[in-house]
Formats: structure tokens, sequence, C-alpha cells
């Protein structure tokens, strides 16, 4: 996995020297090690040297790091989810956040499951872990370095569909369900830009023929002014909607296309923006050729504000295309 992920408050990225600090005085505290199974207690700097040099796996094992500094340690290792917060970063969402980034870019490379657990009595673990969409497999004891001890644990598994199952759905329609992009994603956006007829009305950027390095650095979640989501219809991803930095994109599958779905799914999404949102305008582009992308933008108000021509990985020959622009009163009045 990549060496440095983001999500929208935090930074994981590899254990490094001058993390010791923070690192020993959280761990030597028994409210945390006491749930940990090889940690021990206590703990002193010559741990954590021994962890960074024989264990620490950089693009497995994560420091999570948020504008304060460091939050915790998470890493997936052979298959198996492990992690642990200070008190302070405790109780802010902090480890469903960093592990479903974690996942996701796990199930983004592979479809095999992983693993986890927590010992009972552990009801923020569990919390958490139930959110990311584990299940339980079974109980049983299991050593926890700390407390000298055998414990009773739970076991759980995570499979790729109970992990897409599990994310959060940021909004819904009547025949659509949208939840932010991740990179598990990868295997589905890519089959839907491997179709000439859909990369060529994209941007300047998507390339051509549809590269996966490219088209995963669109799934790693958007940290600018507006959002983007997958569009989901029966559990599947069948395109895209986005309003990112003021402007409006979106793609669909062919096989979904004809069936107003395009218009739903940016109306839902115009919608959020200018009512969650709070933008007061919001503007598209569309090449000339594109008039059923140019009939949707109708239908939600868009009016057209100049001819451009342009050219794009896909269109390196000079076309003709439109700029438009949407404003909440016109939104509202269609």
């Amino acid at each position: 996995m990549r060496l440095e992920i983001r999500t929208q408050r935090l930074t994981l990225r590899p254990p490094a020297p001058a993390d010791e600090a923070a690192v020993v005085a959280a761990l030597n505290d028994i409210a945390v090690t006491g749930w940990l199974a090889v940690v021990p207690h206590p703990y002193f700097p010559a741990d954590y040297h021994s962890f960074v040099n024989d264990y620490a796996v950089p693009g497995e094992t994560y420091m999570i790091h948020d504008p304060d500094g460091v939050c915790g340690i998470m890493g997936i290792e052979e298959g198996t989810l492990g992690y642990w917060l200070a008190p302070s970063c405790q109780g802010k969402g902090y480890a469903t956040e960093a592990g479903r980034q974690l996942l996701a870019e796990w199930f983004s490379l592979s479809d095999t499951p992983v693993v986890s657990g927590y010992f009972s009595g552990n009801s923020r673990s569990a919390h958490v872990l139930r959110k990311l969409g584990f299940l339980e497999t079974g109980r049983g004891p299991k050593p926890c370095r700390a407390m000298k001890c055998d414990r009773d644990h739970v076991d759980m598994v995570l499979t790729r569909a109970a992990f897409d199952a599990a994310l959060p759905i940021a909004a819904s329609s009547k025949r659509l369900t949208y939840r932010p992009m991740v990179p598990s994603d990868l295997q589905a956006v890519q089959d839907i830009v491997r179709h000439w007829d859909v990369t060529r009305q994209l941007g300047p950027k998507w390339p051509w023929p549809a590269d996966p390095d490219f088209t995963v650095t669109r799934l790693r979640g958007f940290h600018g002014d507006g959002f983007a989501w997958a569009v989901v219809r029966d559990g599947a991803v069948i395109g895209t909607v986005a309003v990112t930095d003021g402007s409006l994109g979106y793609l669909l599958h062919p096989d979904h296309q004809g069936q107003g779905l395009m218009t739903e799914a940016c109306r839902t999404a115009l919608g959020h923006a200018f009512d969650n949102a709070e933008m007061a305008m919001i503007s598209a582009g569309v090449w000339a050729d594109n008039p059923a992308s140019l009939a949707v933008l109708d239908k939600l108000g868009f009016k057209m504000t100049g001819e451009t021509t342009g050219t794009s990985i896909a269109r390196p020959l000079p076309s003709r295309g439109f700029d438009l622009i949407l404003t909440r009163a016109d939104w509202r009045s269609a």
C-alpha cells in the first residue's frame, strides 16, 4: 500500500524516530496497553526502537497523525488489522476514519479478507470494528502481555463485500444511493472508463486507454471545497458524481445510460451542494458532441455562458465545448 495516506482529518505515515516520546508516553498508560495483545507494560524507548527497526513495515504499519501530533498506530500486517489510539485522541472517530481508508487501500489491491478482534470489555474497539463491517467469528482466551494473563478475546473477520456494505451513505434518491469514493472502487470505476464513449467525454486529464494507476488517484478522497461520491444502484457502483471546487462532474456506465439516472444523481448532488455545502454558484463544462450531457445540464437549470475550444488526452485534436453556470436561484426554479 502507499507509504502515506491522507483522510479528511488525518495523515497515516510510517513511524519515525521523532515519534518516540509520544508513543512511549501513550503506551505507558495501562488504559491503552491493557487492551493490546503483544505490547509490554511498562513500555521503554528500547521497545519503540525495536518496533521501528524490526517490526514496522512501510506500507503496512502507519503512524496516525492529526494537526496536533501523534495519535496512535494502525496497520494491516499479514492480513490482520491492529491499532491503538492515545486516550486524548479517542472518542473523535479517528480509528474508524483511519481504518476505513486503510481497508479501502487493502481491498483495492486484494479481495483477501482481513481479520481483527478485541478483548472482551473493550467497547470502543468493538464499536469501531462493527462500523467497519467486521463480523464475529468466535471467542476464546488470548495472551495479553501487558496484563500478564490470558483474556477473553473476540475474533472477527471482514470480507470485501461486508466492507462495501458498511461504507456510510452520504445521500439517497429514488433509485440510487451515494457515498464517498474509496480506493476499493477501482475495478468498478475502471470498468466504466474503459469505454471510449465515456472517457472521450471526460476532462483533459483522463488518459486513454484507461489507466488504473490514474483512476485510483480519483478514488482517494477529495480534500478541497466540495465532495465526490460513488453512485450506487442495487449495491453496485455504476458511476460517480462530484461537486469539487465549485464545478460539477460525473460519469456513468453505458449499461445504465438513457434511464434518467444521471439527472437523478446530479440533482441529488446539486441539492447537497447548494443546501449543505452552501455554494452560491456551480459551473460545468461539456464537449459540443455530447448532446446527452447537454440535455442533463439543461434539465438541471444550467445556463450556457460561452463556447470554448480545447483538447484532452483522449481528444488530442482541438474540439468545441461549452461552459455553463448554475446559480442557486436558477437551480430552485428548475
